[in-house]
């Protein structure tokens, strides 16, 4: 008899409701990344429904707040993502076998998208940026 496959940790967030403040992307994933990878990222104080504050807030550099911009995104990497011109929303890439984004979206809650997916939501990817060890904590 062959043991049950294994769940990703990712599964259980799934559908989880978008709030504002508690589980906006940002927020969902910064307790994303304290839960399971330990990394203690700031909060970004805006009004995640102001699309206009979280442009702002999203296109500061990310080098200055300790990622490093990568090319081949590793679990648990951050997904910097855009809605036309300018950066509007951030994710998690997930990896093994699944190779996509788990992000927290006004109108769904927590989702899974697979990249080739996220232009029907509206969105594109404009980097992957990973936790340096310098940037860990706060």
């Amino acid at each position: 008899m062959m043991a049950p496959a294994h769940s990703h940790w990712a599964a259980c967030e799934i559908g989880q409701p978008w709030v504002a403040g508690s589980s906006d992307c940002w927020s969902f994933a910064r307790r994303i990344w304290v839960e399971r990878f330990g990394w203690d990222v700031p909060p970004v104080p805006v009004d995640p429904r102001d699309p206009r504050e979280s442009r702002r807030a999203l296109a500061e550099p990310p080098e200055d707040q300790g990622w490093v911009q990568v090319t081949k995104p590793a679990e648990g990497d951050a997904v910097l993502m855009a809605r036309g011109a300018y950066p509007a929303h951030v994710g998690i890439w997930i990896e093994p076998d699944l190779g996509g984004i788990l992000h927290s979206i006004e109108v769904a809650g927590v989702v899974f998208t697979a990249p080739d997916r996220l232009a029907g939501l509206g969105y594109r990817i404009i980097g992957f940026y990973r936790r340096t060890v310098e940037g860990q904590g706060s």
